[in-house]
């Protein structure tokens, strides 16, 4: 006889980075940064003596994108294996 996949006491424990909450206020805060960079980026061009020093919004910009976009693709994920697991159920 086969045992179930996913037996119920055997259940996932997540580190609390990992979690939901700490995702979403991630997720939060590196919107703030990137919206932050973005007008640092456009103060820098603004600026004739402040265009040398534009690559450190520009990296900002980057940086934080790759952070949120990593975090709402990971929030997405769980969502949707949330829904398809309640949903075999």
């Amino acid at each position: 006889m086969r045992l179930r996949k996913r037996p119920l006491f055997r259940k996932v424990i997540i580190p609390w980075y990992h979690s939901d909450l700490f995702c979403l206020l991630i997720s939060v805060f590196m919107a703030l940064v990137f919206s932050f960079s973005i007008v640092g980026v456009r103060v820098a061009m603004e600026c004739k003596e402040y265009e040398p020093h534009c690559w450190v919004p520009l990296v900002l910009t980057g940086l934080s994108g790759i952070v949120l976009a990593a975090n709402l693709i990971r929030l997405l994920r769980r969502m949707i294996r949330r829904h398809a697991e309640a949903e075999e159920d």
